[in-house]
């Protein structure tokens, strides 16, 4: 896949700076390139529910960004993208030292592209999927 955009890292790196939920919740860019986006996140306290596992709306969050930065690498200069539906499976509890998110586009489109996101918690070295998302982005024009 290639990016529309000449500049795409920087346009990425300055979206995702942007994002104050994602900072909220110490999620951090890891590696990008066209159509693919992978971060993580250091559980800590404030993102734990009552059974101190990850918050699911933690999980969905960063599922959900990680798949749209993912659709936002391939697209021109003057589009941006907004999340129109997404479907996760929290497939076990995310618990450990560090969990990751690996997100790419399926289906880039002209005004629809379909991308996913796989959660992974990690604990001593060893990965462990946790949530699978299914994620389907708009394309909006700026001016």
């Amino acid at each position: 896949m290639e990016s529309q955009a000449a500049n795409y890292k920087e346009k990425v790196l300055q979206s995702f700076n942007k994002r104050g939920l994602i900072h909220t919740l110490g999620i951090e860019i890891v590696d990008f390139g066209p159509g693919w986006f992978h971060t993580k996140m250091v559980p800590h306290p404030k993102i734990l529910q009552q059974h101190n596992y990850v918050h699911a709306g933690a999980l969905a969050t960063m599922a959900d960004h990680t798949s749209g930065f993912a659709s936002y690498s391939l697209m021109a200069e003057k589009e941006e993208v907004l999340t129109i539906e997404f479907k996760i499976n929290l497939l076990r509890p995310a618990k450990g030292e560090l969990i990751i998110c690996r997100a790419k586009v399926l289906k880039p489109g002209r005004r629809i592209y379909v991308s996913e996101s796989e959660v992974f918690s990690v604990n001593e070295g060893i990965e462990k999927l946790v949530a699978k998302a299914t994620v389907t982005l708009a394309v909006v024009e700026m001016d």
